[in-house]
């Protein structure tokens, strides 16, 4: 019976010692938030996704947040609202309207934005994410058919 227990507990050590070796080579992320506005009202449920820029050796890592009603959005990189690594990002936001004639009702509808800042090589923001970073400033985007205004210099959080 003692050696079926010390089985067991040594086969119990094994598997917690081998969960915690699979998210090993993972960066570690901390809870980082903003809020995001298209001409000053906030840009319910468009889609955030941040791209590390210059490789940063986390370039398959792309923190992501669905934007509240009320402008605020909570970055996820592996669990929900986990957060991001430190590192420089390019800012890439979606804002899906409803559906088309021609799609379902759950499916999301064409950008709003009209794919204006959909591209990380010319994006809506570039931010930085410190190790103390937990707010990123407010995104103020301009709506389609406005020309987009990038600010003159660099904001904590926020690179124009």
């Amino acid at each position: 019976m003692r050696f079926l227990h010390a089985s067991l507990v040594l086969g119990l050590c094994l598997v917690v010692a081998g969960c915690g070796s699979k998210h090993g080579d993972r960066p570690p992320v901390h809870p980082v938030g903003g809020k995001l506005l298209v001409a000053g009202a906030p840009a319910a449920n468009a889609d955030v996704v941040l791209y590390p820029v210059n490789g940063q050796g986390l370039s398959m890592l792309r923190p992501h947040a669905t934007v509240e009603a009320d402008g605020s959005y909570h970055l996820t990189s592996f669990a929900t609202r986990d957060g991001a690594p430190v590192g420089n990002f390019a800012v890439t936001v979606v804002w899906p309207g409803p559906p088309g004639k021609n799609q379902a009702e759950d499916e999301p509808g064409p950008d709003r934005l009209g794919r204006r800042y959909a591209d990380a090589k010319k994006p809506a923001a570039s931010v930085h994410i410190g190790p103390e970073t937990t707010e990123l400033a407010t995104i103020d985007l301009k709506p389609v058919g406005e020309k987009p205004q990038r600010a003159a210099g660099p904001t904590p959080g926020l690179e124009p």
